[in-house]
């Protein structure tokens, strides 16, 4: 009998030593600068609870950490509706916390300024690129001929006969494309016919 009090009183301390051990940390985190057009970057910052020796960030939902920082940054470089999961280790056990992200490409926008926009003799004109998006490629036709005068992001070319000049440029990336033609833009004089 004083076997199994004994074993019983053991087997009790035992339990109520293990309840008294580390608690598991509660995983938290809030992210800033989870709107806008991508390339983005966007930084996190840990707000975990308890007693914590290790983060693990999935950022992509691949269930592969690609981060182990505390409180990391990450540029989002892609379209994606990705799930970004922050996993906390210590010596009570883990957690893990989740939070979807949306992230959509900015609508290419092409658009460009130049200077002068007028000019009397041969003028040579500088064309600069104001478009909007990732964008990869230009393409510049500074006559409205239908001929690519130039793939250069910002350009020029030089006028020798009189007229007015329609300029189009247009622009492409890995999301899109977009076109702005500007009619009789360019204003030519005193060269020859």
């Amino acid at each position: 009998m004083r076997v199994l009090v004994t074993i019983g009183i053991s087997l009790l301390a035992l339990v109520v030593l293990a309840a008294c051990g580390p608690a598991a940390p509660v995983a938290g985190f809030e992210a800033s600068n989870v709107t806008g057009d991508i390339p983005i970057s966007v930084s996190f910052t840990d707000l975990s609870k308890g007693e914590i020796d290790s983060w693990e960030w999935d950022f992509d939902g691949d269930g592969i950490a690609d981060n182990t920082e505390q409180n990391p940054t990450y540029s989002f470089g892609d379209p994606c509706n990705c799930t970004v999961t922050l996993t906390v280790r210590g010596p009570g056990g883990e957690d893990s916390v989740l939070l979807p992200l949306i992230f959509t490409p900015v609508k290419l926008v092409a658009d460009f300024a130049a200077d002068p926009t007028e000019g009397q003799g041969k003028t040579t004109v500088n064309f600069t690129d104001l478009s909007l998006g990732r964008i990869t490629a230009w393409a510049w036709d500074f006559n409205n001929d239908g001929t690519i005068d130039s793939t250069d992001q910002h350009s020029s070319y030089r006028y020798t006969r009189n007229g007015n000049y329609t300029v189009v440029l247009s622009v492409s990336g890995p999301y899109g494309n977009d076109t702005m033609t500007k009619a009789d833009f360019i204003h030519m004089t005193g060269c020859p016919t």
